[in-house]
């Protein structure tokens, strides 16, 4: 089935160790605000272990009402940081199987840090992705440039 990928970044005012280990067990309605029609993550639930172990899963709520399983796919600190998202509930459900998020923190000088995401929705056909991708270019990625413009202040205040 085919992918639909889109990848964000930022340069960050804190060191890779320290940015990395706050953000891991960041709580997700601080950055993920939404943009246009993609909802905020107003919460999560249920989860299974610590956020930096392989397996360990979640729930997240959106403001829409709707949900998505998340699961830790890899975490090697303080450089990479992936998962997986499946069992949508909302529209999203119609048009793909999962989507899958990487992180990569690398350091960028002297207390500064480049924080690049990249998020692959796989299509469920190649209909559904000629759909989805104006959609992921536009909005879903508007969506990661306020999450990641939002780290990067909490970051700077909070990290420093």
């Amino acid at each position: 089935m085919p992918n639909v990928a889109t990848t964000v970044s930022v340069r960050v005012d804190a060191a890779r160790e320290p940015l990395f280990d706050w953000f891991i067990p960041i709580e997700l309605p601080r950055i993920l605000t939404g943009w246009g029609p993609v909802p905020a993550v107003v919460a999560t639930r249920d989860q299974s272990g610590p956020w930096d172990t392989p397996g360990s899963q979640r729930t997240v709520q959106l403001a829409d009402g709707s949900t998505a399983h998340e699961r830790v796919t890899a975490c090697a600190r303080p450089a990479v940081f992936a998962y997986t998202v499946n069992g949508f509930s909302g529209p999203v459900r119609h048009v793909a199987v999962e989507g899958r998020g990487q992180w990569w923190f690398e350091a960028a000088g002297a207390g500064a840090t480049d924080v690049r995401w990249t998020y692959t929705f796989q299509a469920r056909s190649r209909a559904a992705a000629l759909l989805l991708t104006p959609v992921v270019k536009i909005a879903w990625r508007g969506f990661m440039r306020r999450a990641l413009d939002r780290l990067a202040v909490l970051a700077r205040d909070e990290v420093g």
